[in-house]
């Protein structure tokens, strides 16, 4: 069985409180829709790690938003959702150890082909879905558009992070074990 927080739990599991989480959790729209109980997975603290990391290199909020949409919007067209009845299903299992150009970057799920590539490997979609007047395609849906948009924002956060990294870097040196000696 795996691992489940409650939101306590997941402020001390991120190193941040409350307040801090839950602003996050609204302003990136990663709430999933919330049953009974209140527990998160041992992914999502995963996932959380990775939005609060982005904040640390200033990231803006409106891009991990709109990273996060992404993502889930590719995992939706490769079917990834219909894999499991979870509110959890946008999420990889586990953490991701080795980052790879087949992995997204909130999610942590392994597509199974490079996100950059032509190639793109879709899941089967076995579950029933109420039919639309047209189809995704018609409707402008593409994955290959998804993941080139996608790829466009995953850029400029890359570019965001490499220009911030010397600056936390130093302050981390500055600051050494903490201020007080």
């Amino acid at each position: 069985m795996t691992e489940t927080y409650t939101l306590n739990e997941l402020a001390v599991a991120l190193g941040k409180s409350v307040p801090y989480l839950r602003q996050l959790q609204l302003q990136i729209k990663a709430e999933p829709p919330r049953k009974k109980q209140d527990r998160w997975p041992e992914s999502y603290v995963h996932f959380m790690r990775r939005a609060v990391a982005l904040r640390m290199f200033q990231v803006p909020l409106d891009d991990i938003a709109e990273l996060f949409q992404k993502e889930r919007k590719i995992l939706e067209l490769l079917h990834f959702d219909a894999m499991t009845e979870s509110p959890f299903w946008f999420l990889a299992v586990g953490d991701v150890v080795v980052r790879t150009d087949r992995h997204l970057l909130l999610t942590g799920h392994d597509l199974g082909f490079s996100v950059s590539a032509g190639a793109i490997q879709c899941n089967l979609d076995f579950r029933e879905r109420n039919p639309e007047l047209f189809g995704g395609r018609e409707m402008g849906e593409d994955v290959r558009r998804v993941l080139d948009l996608y790829l466009k924002l995953l850029r400029k956060v890359d570019e965001r992070v490499r220009n911030e990294r010397p600056v936390l870097l130093d302050a981390l040196e500055w600051v050494g074990d903490g201020l007080m000696r």
